[in-house]
């Protein structure tokens, strides 16, 4: 059991335009997590080859086709390893149907560190944890933003979900990776949608969005204990 309420930020962009049946279902998965089942380690092959191949510069697509090659030579004898390695498999099939649509603008993309810190509403931890970031240079100013993936094909982003999770970034990167000198740049801040093959463009609206994010934390921080 999770006993400090907490939330991963693709989550939260569902939950937000969820009904209340799904909200609270997506609180009871959080805070009594499947042992068996690490979502964030489920497609933990088709993300470390997207992000080695965006932070490269998205032009050499050797790590795509090499973790691809490497997954459709195994053959695990459990039902459910089979079945990740699939999902895994469709996955990276489906982001490189995707490849025109990844545009890093001009700006030097690197990975996401592998622990950073949470984005802290209401008590509430929100894990965003973008797996690239982006910096730039634009007439003597230096701009940041941050790139989030998302894998799940059950319930893949909306415009609106996705628009809720670019916000998150945006503010994330204003405590977490924007300097003294630092501009945070919305348009840095996208949500790649691997399940629809959709590019989900980073939102400059952000002031209502975060209103909305920081109310639905406080009502999450008082559902958890009677989750």
């Amino acid at each position: 059991m999770v006993n400090k309420p907490s939330i991963s930020v693709n989550k939260l962009g569902e939950y937000i335009i969820s009904r209340g049946a799904r909200q609270r279902k997506i609180l009871r998965d959080r805070k009594y997590p499947d042992e068996d089942f690490n979502p964030g380690m489920y497609y933990r092959e088709a993300t470390e080859a997207v992000t080695s191949y965006i932070a490269g510069g998205a032009i050499d697509t050797s790590p795509l086709d090499n973790v691809l090659h490497a997954l459709e030579q195994l053959t695990p004898e459990k039902i459910g390893t089979a079945r990740r390695i699939n999902s895994n498999i469709d996955s990276l099939e489906r982001f490189n149907i995707m490849l025109d649509d990844i545009d890093i603008s001009g700006a030097d993309p690197e990975m996401g560190v592998h622990s950073p810190p949470k984005l802290t509403l209401f008590n509430v931890a929100v894990s965003v944890r973008p797996e690239i970031v982006l910096r730039s240079t634009v007439k003597n100013k230096s701009y940041v933003g941050a790139w989030k993936l998302h894998f799940s094909k059950t319930h893949p982003h909306t415009k609106e979900s996705a628009g809720y999770v670019s916000a998150a970034m945006n503010e994330y990167c204003r405590l977490h990776l924007a300097g003294a000198d630092d501009v945070v740049n919305p348009a840095l801040c996208q949500v790649i949608d691997v399940a629809s093959g959709t590019v989900f463009p980073g939102v400059k609206a952000t002031k209502q969005r975060l209103k909305d994010i920081e109310a639905e934390c406080h009502n999450i921080a008082d559902l958890w204990p009677g989750i």
